[in-house]
């Protein structure tokens, strides 16, 4: 991993880390990820774990780790009723988490040292 100091390209660094932090902007991003790192999930199971009233947020939120290959999505036909989808993480996936705890860990030290 490349840090600021001794860095080439200075502005490839900013730009990466801003695409980075734009993909896991939004509140329900982290929770999403979160949920899935204990295994593969239902789209109601993740509503109903984030504590989600309308499916609108998480949908979003779905579709945009789908489509930045972090989820994978997999529809199941059961037959007469409606499909279920199911979501997991992929590799890639797995590897963003340990970022989203290091963020966790700096926002909880950061308020800890004001209080």
């Amino acid at each position: 991993m490349t840090s600021l100091h001794g860095h080439q390209d200075e502005r490839q660094h900013f730009e990466d880390a801003y695409e980075a932090a734009r993909i896991l902007s939004g509140k329900w991003v982290p929770a999403v990820l979160v949920q899935l790192a204990g295994g593969p999930r239902y789209h109601n199971d993740l509503a109903r774990a984030a504590g989600l009233m309308e499916n609108k947020p998480l949908d979003r939120a779905l579709h945009r780790l789908v489509h930045m290959r972090l989820v994978d999505r997999t529809v199941h036909n059961l037959g007469g009723s409606a499909p279920r989808v199911r979501y997991r993480l992929t590799p890639r996936g797995h590897s963003v988490l340990p970022i989203i705890d290091e963020l966790a860990g700096w926002w909880q030290a950061a308020n800890a040292a004001e209080n």
